[in-house]
Formats: C-alpha cells, structure tokens, sequence
C-alpha cells in the first residue's frame, strides 16, 4: 500500500476513483499534523508527498517522514517540477521525476499506472506499467446548454478538476450564468501561463469570464 499525501484534493480524487493493482492511502497534508501520521502510516510500504508552498509548507510532518524507514517521495503541486523538494526523495532521481509527470498529467488512469511504477521500481515487484498518459493542456467540457441565446460567459477551470471528474462546481456555475439569460460555455486549462493561442481565441469569442483558476 501507498501513502499518498497531496495539497491537491484533485490528486487524492484520482486516487480514489484509480483501479490498478496497489491500493492508495490519502490524506491532505493540509489538514494533518505530524502526531496523525503514525496512524495513516501503519501498513504502508511507501510515502509520496505532493506540495503547494515548499518544504516550510508541512516542515514538521516532512521531517517526521523523512527520519522513518520508509521511501519517501517529495514533489511539488505545481505543473513544474521542483528541484529543491524532489532532492528531499529517498528514492533515485529519476524514479521521483516520473512520479511528477504521472501527478501532474493527473487523473485516474495515470493513477493507477503510478501506483504499479512505484511498487515495481521501488519496492521491486512485478505488476508492470504503462508510462505517464498525456493530457490535453486545454479543452472544453461535454455538457448540453440549456440555451444558445443571450451573451456568451466562458466558465475557465483547472484541468486537474476535469481529469479527477470533479466538474460538479463547474455544471453548477455554468446553470446559474444560464439561469441569467446567457450562454455557458466551459473550457479546462492546465495554467493560463503561456497559454495556447487557441485556447486564448476561444476566450476572446465570449462577452464574459468566469475563471476558477
């Protein structure tokens, strides 16, 4: 079994909705202390880490994991690896950076796929893997309008949410612009830095944006 620890409720979603063959423990560093980690540790093999902030983000429960027996992986919660935090790993280099590109493409699938590389990798079992599936850095979300009249608000989001299925708030946010008279249109984003010029062209058709990201 895997500790997954991650800042990103959508990693911990993926996770849960993943069907490979380790099975994942979660929690949110976020909503942790260090004297909870003994509990959520007990019968796993393995620690991975994800953060939004750096190391001073969960010091005191990153050192706690760090002084015990068990691989540890530290990451980043950003799209971009973090040299600093993936040195902290107790695994080689090059297991920690595929760890990231299976957490930053996100989603279930690639979920299930990083829990079997870790366990054959790592704890040296046989499952077999397939490699980081790459997502769409952008696109829109499959919903049908309630109305095609009236001006036009894009709804923007962050790809994580569309890959972990957590598009719920989206739907919502989307009937209530509906409800006003104008016409939802829902698109998902991996980042709005240096964002794609298609992306960008469909933002500017609308008279209005609505981002969550």
């Amino acid at each position: 079994m895997i500790l997954l620890l991650s800042t990103s409720d959508t990693d911990l979603l993926s996770a849960r909705a993943s069907e490979g063959p380790v099975r994942y423990r979660l929690g949110n560093p976020a909503r942790l202390t260090a004297e909870e980690l003994p509990a959520l540790l007990e019968g796993t093999e393995l620690v991975v880490v994800r953060l939004l902030g750096g190391r001073r983000a969960w010091q005191e429960g990153l050192d706690a994991l760090l002084a015990g027996p068990r691989p540890v992986i530290v990451l980043t919660g950003e799209q971009a690896p973090d040299a600093q935090l993936m040195e902290l790993s107790t695994v080689p280099a090059g297991i920690a950076a595929e760890a990231h590109a299976y957490l930053a493409h996100g989603g279930a699938a690639n979920l299930a796929e990083l829990g079997a590389f870790l366990s054959d990798t790592v704890l040296l079992t046989g499952h077999g893997f397939a490699p980081p599936a790459s997502a769409p850095a952008w696109g829109p979300l499959e919903r049908t309008a309630r109305t095609t009249e009236g001006p036009t608000v894009a709804v923007l989001y962050y790809r994580a949410h569309h890959m972990s299925g957590n598009t719920a708030f989206v739907e919502t946010l989307c009937r209530a612009v509906e409800d006003q008279g104008a016409q939802a249109r829902a698109y998902y984003c991996a980042s709005l830095r240096g964002a794609e010029p298609e992306l960008l062209a469909a933002l500017g058709e609308a008279d209005a944006i609505v981002t969550t990201v």
